[in-house]
């Protein structure tokens, strides 16, 4: 791993030359086919995304890492969606969340690692940080399993995942929907770092670190400077 200093610890970055080298264990979930997938009558299926493009890059995401031994540390990440800006002007049915991974390796069982998925809506104005006592959390996902996803070599490259996290909640006509996924500590059990890239977004992803002193929501791209493009791929899927 890499470290970065902020303030007193440093937040990690993945993909150096000694990331654990290994089988990935592979998302066995079912898919069904597209094309049987229809819409009931009367509604339609949104997916929100800020990112212009939606295919994980390696060696792009942050993660505050731990500070007493291997693995992340408490990591909480966010996206806020304004309903108007995307034209929905009803009430808004979440269905799932879905992010993408760098990277996730558990020490103890390599299995993965599970995180814990909330929506709800945010009453404030997104800028360069997100305050916490504006956010209602509607609905919980409170394990969701991560795959085991190993980045390696030189440059590194990942096999990259993605996570559908079903959850169901109603957000009201005319709010803000804010999402999080929270990766608790990870100290000598696991490592996390949800997938990112560099092709640039409309809106901000954030972070919550509060062992590297980032103890209010803050834009990720601005935690260091060295990496001023981290775009994390952190979509909400829903019916109006």
């Amino acid at each position: 791993m890499k470290w970065f200093v902020l303030v007193l610890v440093g937040c990690a970055r993945a993909g150096s030359a000694d990331i654990d080298s290994g089988v990935v264990h592979q998302d066995t979930q079912v898919k069904l086919d597209g094309s049987m997938l229809v819409d009931a009558p009367g509604t339609q299926t949104r997916t929100l995304a800020q990112t212009n493009v939606q295919t994980i890059k390696a060696a792009t995401s942050l993660a505050c890492g731990s500070s007493s031994g291997p693995g992340t540390a408490a990591n909480n990440y966010y996206r806020v969606f304004d309903l108007a800006a995307y034209g929905i002007t009803t009430d808004f049915h979440v269905t799932k969340v879905s992010f993408q991974v760098e990277a996730c390796h558990s020490y103890i069982s390599g299995n993965g690692a599970a995180v814990a998925v909330r929506v709800g809506t945010y009453s404030g104005t997104p800028g360069a940080t997100l305050s916490s006592a504006s956010m209602v959390v509607l609905a919980s996902n409170a394990t969701v399993m991560v795959p085991e996803v190993i980045e390696s070599g030189t440059p590194p490259t990942t096999p990259g995942g993605t996570v559908d996290a079903p959850i169901t909640a109603t957000i009201p006509a005319g709010s803000k929907l804010f999402v999080e996924v929270d990766a608790p500590d990870g100290t000598n059990r696991y490592y996390f770092y949800m997938g990112a890239n560099d092709g640039g977004e409309t809106g901000f992803g954030y972070v919550l670190a509060p062992v590297c002193n980032i103890t209010s929501p803050k834009n990720i791209s601005s935690v260091n400077t060295s990496f001023p493009n981290v775009n994390l791929l952190l979509t909400v899927t829903g019916t109006i």
